[in-house]
């Protein structure tokens, strides 16, 4: 069945909102509000469906010009068909709607952007038939791509070496590459050149160097094969910033610290730092900064505050999607600490773990950074104090 709906939202996760002709929500990939579309029903459930674009009939003001052909298609750039300062706006709407629905009390919120090309540092590549690509949107359909404006360019030409010495087969290639253009690659596929990588894991084995360092303001970041690192050179300084700016003095704990991105401006305000990452790879990395005043730790946060003696005047915590655990949320909000920052990639995991110290702290700052254009996803940085 084909119809034809009004988008009168646009969600989480990439998709307008329009509605079936039952009443039924559906939502829809590569629409935004104000679109009018004509659509079919590829997944239907109970209370609504998701569905695909059959025809643009009339678009939405909030549509820009297309900056690459396979806008529409790959999974990587599913807002890539809005303006991006309507982008920016939707993005910064998805993090205050998640808070306000959990009755939290906001301050006027800073919005970062910037350049919306080759601004990603990181990129997990597919590999098929001697081609780079990326797969489709909520699928493993593959997309060949000569070039991706939004990756650096050199990490693309990387990429596409590698891929043109493969076998032919189905693989993926992880790269992330600093300023001065050292780079570092991750396959599944079996190579034995490093086309150009400071250093290569291939199958397993490694080739060139296994680190690469980046420069910031505060210190130097070491990275390797499987480091996680914030993905924007334009704006990942954002974040540093924030932690700078509103840390002190006194005793500092940070949970989920990576290799130490976060660690770098903390150590420079704290006199002592306590620093928690379950990866003990990236704690070895993280020491590789030198920082006298750090004591690290390879450890789950939820294992490590069980243990923790005395108080601390700051808490930096930068979790993965999922949020705080309730351990680890309940020992924030029975610590005492004058200050907490909580830098977040999920908006809804983020109101939900402020909501559950509400009556302790309250949001004093909220920073908003447009860290991916073109995607759906969003980087909050927020600061908590007493109530």
């Amino acid at each position: 069945m084909i119809f034809e709906t009004y988008i009168k939202d646009t969600a989480y996760g990439g998709y307008g909102v329009g509605t079936m002709p039952d009443g039924r929500v559906i939502f829809l990939p590569h629409t935004v509000k104000g679109d009018t579309v004509s659509c079919s029903v590829t997944d239907d459930k109970k209370n609504f469906c998701y569905g695909e674009m059959k025809k643009l009939i009339t678009p939405s003001e909030l549509r820009g010009e297309l900056y690459c052909p396979h806008i529409g298609a790959c999974g990587g750039c599913v807002f890539g068909h809005i303006a991006y300062g309507a982008q920016a706006d939707i993005k910064k709407n998805f993090v205050l709607a998640q808070l306000n629905r959990a009755k939290l009390e906001l301050p006027e919120p800073e919005l970062f952007t910037a350049e919306i090309t080759e601004f990603r540092n990181r990129a997990t590549f597919r590999i098929k038939d001697r081609q780079i690509g990326f797969y489709k949107f909520k699928s493993n359909d593959f997309i060949p791509v000569d070039a991706c404006p939004v990756i650096k360019t050199t990490m693309v030409e990387k990429a596409k070496a590698l891929a043109a010495a493969t076998d032919g087969g189905d693989y993926a290639l992880y790269v992330t590459e600093n300023e001065k253009g050292e780079a570092l690659g991750r396959t599944d596929a079996g190579v034995a050149d490093l086309f150009g990588f400071t250093g290569l894991k291939a199958a397993g084995n490694v080739m060139g160097e296994r680190t690469i360092t980046f420069e910031t303001k505060y210190g130097v970041f070491y990275a390797g094969f499987d480091t996680f690192l914030q993905g924007n050179r334009y704006l990942s300084e954002k974040l540093q910033d924030f932690v700078y700016e509103n840390s002190a003095g006194g005793t500092a704990l940070e949970l989920y610290c990576g290799a130490g991105f976060l660690t770098l401006p903390l150590a420079k305000r704290a006199d002592d730092v306590t620093a928690a990452e379950i990866s003990a790879q990236s704690v070895s990395l993280g020491r590789k900064a030198g920082l006298k005043n750090v004591r690290w730790f390879s450890s789950p946060s939820e294992d490590l505050v069980g243990t923790l003696k005395g108080r601390f005047s700051t808490i930096v915590v930068d979790p993965p999607r999922t949020g705080l655990d309730k351990k680890t949320a309940d020992f924030i909000k029975k610590s005492g600490a004058e200050r907490i920052i909580y830098i977040s990639c999920g908006p809804d995991t983020l109101a939900r773990d402020i909501s559950r110290m509400k009556d302790v702290y309250m949001i004093d700052k909220l920073r908003i950074i447009d860290m991916f254009p073109g995607s759906y996803h969003v980087e909050s940085a927020v600061l908590l104090k007493n109530v």
